[in-house]
């Protein structure tokens, strides 16, 4: 029947991503019963490569194919996945990137392991704008080091981005490449600087991972695992004896009459449906499907859906913006060699004009002007123009060995206006597909403009032509801020523990809990949050009958 619960356990983890894999870890290591659901596939990582050798499209997902049961977006198909006004400009369009498969949205990041800055929980309280996190750096600090512990970190001691340490990072750093040097050259006659990343990815054997060897295709996909990815902490939760249930869609939350949840409905690709009963649930599924499923989870006892009692639940979506400035150096920088990004611009990224303007983040991109395509791109162009053979071989090696390209990426300030609801539009599986109104801010195009001016100042020094840049766009690799923490229960979605304001035995963790997002990646602030929430988890576990 399918009132009966087919499944229960004492915490109930939905997403197998970055954050449910250092959560159920966390838990197991505590001796705690954790059942793992998770709505996508799980695959070895040689039929995601297959897939990815095979697609014309070279874009963040087409490794992984979209599947009917659990849809995410494809790439140049973003439309088809979000719901937007058809008069929406172009730089507001939403095209935010995530996956539903065992190790989730981490298997085509870039791989960054930035600590956030301390600033950035402090923005309202320092520079006037934005709002302060309910929470610091110093609480954050001793999860940062186990999260980095688990992922190994390779990085430069001298330069820390920010963050100050207590420990060192586990490898030495990734080597910057040839073409961080020859920008690194320019910068200096502009008297400004460049450092080498910190990365998840390995410069020495660590974990049983094998060294990265620059096959400059991290996003979408590492093919030999010196990336770190979540499914490494997922795989050992399971190891530990989580239990873990793929192919398994969340489509609603059952609250109680004393407001608390008491379990979840189970969607097959089949269409069969069940139920999971637990004590504490964590909901772990992204800054997207996270509003997406407790605003599908209306209810008599809980009428705006689940966590909602403050209408906060989609609200303050947040992501970061783009710009890239493209063109021919004189000579051969050869980018596709090494990982995508190495190395970036110190300046600009914290700072007293953080009051007026968004800080940036601006990377020197080893992959060329599109990602995994100039080749291609560039044979399309010249067979048009009647070069085939040999002579195609040559002048593709010639043109694309002198592709530069810079990207900045800007903060946005949180707005409750910026928002995700549910359409009357369904996905494959059935569900409300989610609807976005979404409005770049000045205060993030100011950022972006400044950094523009860099960057075209040091392709002038580098001599390059036929420089080019476009406009400001929404990137598609941080999404966060729609069930946002905070101590106000009528702005916030959860408490500085990730518990929400309404449901005192559901946890929701991960980038939608976060407060803003500033230009250090937010990764490493999901797995330190996570690490942190089995803790508090472990000890409200303690005090139930």
């Amino acid at each position: 029947m399918a009132d009966e619960n087919k499944m229960n356990a004492d915490v109930v983890i939905i997403g197998a991503g970055m954050a449910g894999a250092h959560l159920a870890r966390s838990l197991r290591e505590k001796d705690i019963d954790v059942l793992i659901l998770e709505a996508g596939d799980r695959r070895p990582r040689g039929d995601f490569l297959k897939v990815f050798y095979e697609n014309p499209v070279k874009g963040p997902q087409a490794p992984y194919p979209s599947i009917p049961s659990a849809p995410h977006p494809e790439d140049n198909k973003y439309a088809d996945f979000y719901v937007q006004d058809k008069d929406t400009l172009k730089e507001n369009l939403f095209i935010g990137a995530y996956l539903r498969i065992f190790g989730g949205t981490t298997w085509h990041w870039t791989g960054f392991a930035d600590r956030l800055r301390p600033a950035d929980f402090r923005m309202k309280s320092l520079y006037g704008v934005a709002e302060d996190w309910p929470i610091d750096y110093e609480l954050l600090e001793p999860f940062y080091e186990i999260a980095e512990k688990r992922w190994g970190v390779a990085g430069d001691p001298n330069h820390v981005w920010g963050a100050p340490r207590k420990t060192p990072y586990q490898m030495p750093p990734i080597p910057e490449t040839y073409l961080d040097k020859q920008v690194t050259k320019a910068l200096t006659k502009m008297g400004l600087h460049s450092a080498i990343f910190s990365h998840a990815r390995n410069s020495v054997i660590y974990d049983n991972r094998p060294v990265c060897c620059g096959n400059n295709t991290c996003v979408p996909i590492c093919p030999i695992g010196a990336k770190y990815d979540a499914s490494v902490d997922a795989q050992k939760a399971e190891e530990e004896g989580a239990r873990v249930e793929v192919n398994a869609l969340v489509t609603f939350m059952e609250v109680d009459k004393n407001q608390k949840i008491t379990r979840v409905k189970v969607q097959k690709p089949d269409g069969s449906t069940f139920w999971v009963g637990g004590k504490a649930f964590a909901l772990c599924g992204h800054a997207i499907e996270n509003p997406r499923l407790l605003l599908n989870s209306k209810q008599e006892t809980a009428s705006k859906g689940v966590a909602n009692s403050s209408d906060s639940v989609g609200r303050y979506l947040l992501t970061q913006a783009n710009q890239d400035t493209t063109g021919f150096t004189p000579d051969p920088v050869f980018p596709y060699r090494g990982p995508q990004q190495t190395s970036g611009l110190v300046e600009r990224r914290d700072g007293e004009f953080r009051s007026k303007m968004a800080a940036i983040g601006t990377s020197f991109m080893n992959n060329g002007w599109s990602g995994n395509s100039d080749a291609i791109n560039m044979a399309h162009d010249l067979i048009d123009q009647g070069v085939v053979g040999a002579e195609l071989s040559k002048q593709i090696n010639e043109k694309v060995s002198r592709h530069l390209r810079l990207n900045s990426s800007a903060e946005v300030l949180p707005d409750r206006n910026n928002r995700l609801e549910l359409s009357d539009q369904m996905d494959t599986a059935g569900i409300p597909k989610p609807k976005i109104t979404f409005k770049m801010d000045d205060y993030t195009k100011q950022g972006l403009k400044v950094g523009l001016d860099i960057n075209l100042e040091v392709f002038k020094n580098m001599g390059a032509t036929e420089v080019k840049h476009n406009d400001p766009y929404l990137s598609n690799a941080i999404i966060g801020g729609t069930t946002r923490m905070g101590a106000d229960i009528k702005t916030s979605v959860v408490n500085a523990d990730l518990v929400a304001h309404d449901h005192d035995n559901l946890y929701i963790i991960g980038s939608s809990s976060h407060v803003t997002t500033p230009v250090n990646a937010p990764s490493l602030t999901i797995a330190a949050l996570a690490i942190r929430a089995a803790g508090h988890m472990e000890k409200k576990l303690a005090e139930m009958p």
